[in-house]
């Protein structure tokens, strides 16, 4: 079954009911091995795109529960974490949606030895990797086969925002994010020819949100870098604000994300000055924004008035399918990978049975 990295972003809404119907019995049968806590310490593993949805994930694990959260990547966890602060305390889940990511697998294994209680997060648990943890968190993303993650990033938020809601014995309402995604696609695909026949000539990009929309900043990067293939920077506003700002000039590349959660005023002024000195800046943001400045930039107005945690699970959308349809123009497939023996090669995954990575 050969798929596209279109066909999949495009199945996100559908994806997000079926995790919506089926994260029940999924979060029922993690709770009867783990147990509901409380945990003193809630660690979040992942590379690529597993880290993104970590991080995005770390802003509901945090408002919700009382826990040290830290989100890691392997290399960080494996060799420079202090393994003695390990114990029957200490929830640890690794995520890899492809569970084939053999730094965290390494992770929960070491995790395991140290008596920490583990979960495996992956939208493949018949993958061997699951079995590094005790149990396994199915994301339920379905089939994709596609190196370059859309839906298993969206779907993955999603799950971790249900399990982070099930410990915290809250009650989280994510019906409405389907219909989020759909009037995102709806608007995008007004201008994304445009933007993507633009985005094919870029030189750079530079990608700047913050917080809640960290997650669908760097994302958005990484979908750029797989396809795309040309230097792309992600900063939080503040972060921008202090140093990079100096290669901004009118040939630069800046896409923003704002939505109305905390540190929008700062995202506010920093759109105000970049179109002043930039012919290409991107604005993605809620709808109203441009009652509250004045926009002469690009702007993709998105839904409004939902809670910012919710925000990543539908900003990401855009970055995804503009780097999907500038990576076309390049006249490549996204589907494939430039070193297609690359995971093999270096250790970093175990190889799938079909290579995908071919395209």
């Amino acid at each position: 079954m050969k798929q596209t990295m279109k066909e999949c972003m495009l199945e996100q809404p559908e994806t997000i009911r079926n995790v919506l119907k089926m994260a029940g019995k999924q979060l029922e049968t993690v709770t009867a091995v783990i147990g509901s806590g409380p945990f003193e310490k809630i660690y979040l593993v992942g590379s690529g795109t597993s880290l993104h949805a970590a991080i995005a994930a770390k802003y509901a694990f945090t408002r919700w529960i009382d826990a040290e959260i830290q989100v890691f990547t392997p290399f960080e966890f494996l060799y420079y974490f202090p393994h003695q602060r390990l114990n029957s305390q200490t929830l640890v889940l690794g995520i890899s949606q492809t569970a084939r990511s053999i730094g965290t697998i390494n992770c929960m294994e070491l995790c395991r030895k140290k008596g920490a209680r583990t979960i495996f997060v992956t939208a493949e648990p018949e993958n061997p990797g699951a079995d590094s943890a005790e149990t396994v968190l199915n994301t339920c993303t379905g089939v994709e086969m596609v190196g370059a993650k859309t839906k298993g990033f969206t779907s993955t938020i999603a799950m971790l925002y249900l399990y982070a809601a099930k410990l915290a014995g809250r009650r989280l309402d994510l019906s409405q994010v389907p219909f989020w995604m759909e009037e995102t696609f709806e608007r995008v695909s007004k201008i994304i020819d445009e933007l993507a026949e633009e985005y094919s000539k870029a030189l750079s990009v530079t990608i700047i949100g913050g917080g809640t929309l960290a997650a669908a900043a760097k994302e958005g990067g990484l979908k750029m870098l797989e396809g795309v293939r040309i230097p792309v920077e992600v900063y939080d506003v503040e972060e921008y604000m202090h140093g990079p700002y100096h290669c901004l000039e009118s040939g630069s590349h800046l896409i923003f994300l704002i939505n109305e959660g905390a540190g929008a005023d700062r995202a506010r002024k920093m759109v105000q000055f970049a179109q002043e000195h930039s012919q290409h800046v991107l604005v993605i943001g809620y709808a109203g924004l441009f009652k509250e400045i004045e926009i002469t930039c690009t702007f993709i107005p998105l839904p409004e008035g939902m809670d910012e945690l919710l925000t990543p699970l539908f900003y990401s959308l855009p970055l995804q399918w503009l780097a999907n349809d500038a990576t076309e123009k390049k006249g490549r497939h996204p589907e494939q990978s430039r070193y297609p023996q690359f995971h093999r090669i270096l250790g970093s995954k175990y190889m799938p049975k079909v290579n995908y990575y071919k395209g």
